[in-house]
């Protein structure tokens, strides 16, 4: 596993908030695209188009992944699209961490450990 520094990680905030906003978008026209499937397999009248729709669909969650799959090649850890957050790999001291980066944050202030979730956020320790 990779462990990244601060400055390595905060390097990375234009490609996480790129790969997570194309996400964002192709998830909200997937979101669009099932709400016309169901409303075509409800209707039952035209079997073809809902399973044109159906492959569109399949196709925009793909996409999804590929985005999030995009993140992971940049060694951060995705865990979630709404808000958008990355964990970063890191070493406190002897303690494995992960930096924790949530979408609209310019600057990695806080951590967790890694069993701990976002809801487990701490500050980061004042360098000096």
């Amino acid at each position: 596993m990779r462990y990244f520094t601060l400055a390595q990680a905060e390097a990375l905030i234009p490609d996480l908030e790129a790969a997570f906003g194309k996400a964002l978008r192709l998830r909200d026209q997937a979101e669009a695209r099932a709400a016309s499937v169901r409303k075509l397999e409800q209707d039952g009248t035209d079997p073809a188009r809902a399973a044109i729709e159906r492959a569109q669909l399949q196709y925009l969650v793909n996409r999804v992944n590929e985005c999030l799959a995009e993140v992971s090649t940049l060694g951060a850890v995705p865990k979630g699209l709404e808000p958008a957050l990355a964990d970063f790999p890191h070493k406190m001291g002897d303690a494995d961490v992960y930096l924790c980066w949530r979408a609209g944050e310019k600057k990695i202030t806080h951590y967790h450990g890694v069993e701990e979730g976002f809801s487990g956020r701490k500050p980061l320790p004042r360098m000096s």
